[in-house]
């Protein structure tokens, strides 16, 4: 029951950001639209027809966002095929005149939402977790961008290999990015780039330089997209909705829609498993989150830095970690170069107080604590000389803190020790004198007896 009501809270989450006024007024949605396509590339770019650019993606985004928010819709055009505490898998009629199924499928997912995004956005790596059988034959030949027009939009071609006697299959995908960060939503549209439409950039904001000619391959249709909202710093909330034709003429649509609504949930599953994966680590997968799409991602949704930030500034951060467990970090891009020599000083200088404390029985007390006093006083007067070029970080306080107290606790030890050791000889001495007194004692009794027994033999002797 709990997993029921999260992804009900979930799912109530995302329907209501998609209804936010922004979300449905058509000339907010237009403006928001066309800043982020101003900010995330060059105006001379568009060469005067922004606008139209601008008119067309506010167009397709609209009707995106429509399509997101009639999940919440009840009025009977989407049928229930598949509901869990994980996800659920929801089906309609297609678009008019389509005869094959609009599939939807929603649910959560273990994963940043910039590690969701770029699961799903980079069409390269597609290779690394889509299925792949030998019966039936199912494979991806080739997966590149062609054009990367800007952060957030891009061109994509994928080619798949199927079952002899059918054709290689591929799409060509136009890719665009729409975010919302007022409720940590991302929305991305997936369509595909038909052979019969002309485009040219005045239009279209891009041409077909660069898109080869299908060849010995049929192209599918796919128009459709997904929504990612964050929930919290490791779970999404995820939503996508699709119509596909893959282009089989001579097979019956009713039995391709049958197959398409057993396979989407398998695949939210595989998603969802690769996305753990990555989360685990996965080099490639680190590059590619390098991209200013992610960064600008990580940066609205995240308020702490992660580690796959800008790879210099990796560089420059060094981390040590001293014998007392305290972490020093050590910035050389800040100007303050005095810092990580005295750090690595004071990691030197605990680490020889600990040697020395470690053979304490072979070192007089007086030379040992001068030692250690004298090995202090220099890290301190280390830091008191460059007081001036750099500034003494919170960390080596507590380590100099914490030398501070491991030469309390070595003297408290060996003065301890001397008295026991004194307590110790006086005891030996006192317990050896009683023994020496009761073996005298036993001795001179023994002698008398002898006697004794001596004299009366000699008595017996005489008579």
């Amino acid at each position: 029951m709990e997993g029921k009501r999260n992804i009900s809270d979930y799912r109530n989450r995302l329907d209501k950001t998609l209804s936010s006024p922004d979300l449905t007024n058509d000339e907010t949605l237009r403006t928001l639209v066309k800043n982020q396509i101003l900010q995330s590339s060059s105006g001379s770019h568009f060469e005067g027809c922004i606008d139209n650019v601008v008119e067309r993606r506010s167009k397709e985004v609209s009707n995106f966002l429509t399509m997101l928010r009639s999940a919440s819709v009840d009025d009977g055009a989407w049928k229930l095929k598949q509901d869990t505490d994980e996800f659920r898998v929801m089906y309609r009629e297609g678009h008019e005149g389509s005869p094959f199924h609009t599939l939807l499928v929603e649910g959560y997912v273990d994963g940043p939402l910039d590690v969701c995004l770029c699961i799903s956005w980079e069409s390269v790596l597609y290779s690394k977790w889509w299925p792949q059988s030998a019966v039936p034959t199912f494979k991806i030949v080739s997966s590149q961008c062609l054009q990367r027009l800007r952060t957030g939009e891009q061109i994509s071609l994928v080619r798949m290999k199927v079952s002899w006697p059918l054709s290689g299959r591929e799409a060509l995908i136009h890719y665009f990015a729409f975010d919302y960060f007022q409720d940590d939503l991302v929305v991305v549209l997936l369509n595909s780039i038909p052979d019969s439409e002309t485009i040219d950039t005045s239009s279209h904001g891009f041409t077909r330089d660069g898109i080869p000619n299908a060849e010995e391959v049929v192209r599918i249709d796919v128009v459709g997209g997904f929504a990612l909202q964050k929930v919290t710093e490791n779970r999404s909330y995820f939503r996508t909705i699709a119509n596909m034709d893959i282009k089989l003429d001579f097979v019956p649509p009713a039995f391709i829609n049958f197959i398409s609504r057993q396979l989407i949930g398998s695949g939210f599953k595989l998603y969802k498993k690769e996305i753990a994966s990555v989360c685990k680590g996965d080099e490639k997968f680190r590059e590619a989150l390098m991209d200013p799409l992610y960064v600008r991602t990580r940066g609205a949704l995240y308020t702490e830095s992660r580690d796959i930030e800008n790879p210099e500034k990796r560089k420059s951060i060094t981390m040590h970690e001293n014998q007392s467990g305290v972490a020093l970090f050590e910035d050389n891009n800040n100007g303050d170069e005095n810092i990580g020599s005295v750090n690595d000083e004071c990691v030197t200088n605990d680490s020889e107080h600990r040697n020395e404390i470690n053979e304490i029985e072979e070192i007089e007390e007086d030379e040992s604590t001068k030692s250690l006093d004298r090995q202090k006083n220099q890290v301190a007067e280390k830091f008191n000389n460059d007081g001036n070029k750099a500034r003494i970080r919170p960390e080596v306080g507590r380590a100099l803190d914490t030398l501070e107290k491991i030469i309390s606790v070595y003297r408290e030890d060996t003065s301890i020790g001397k008295k026991i050791n004194l307590n110790n000889l006086k005891n030996e001495e006192i317990i050896s004198s009683e023994v020496g007194d009761k073996q005298a004692s036993r001795t001179s009794e023994e002698c008398g007896e002898a006697s004794k027994i001596e004299s009366q033999e000699l008595s017996h002797a005489s008579r």
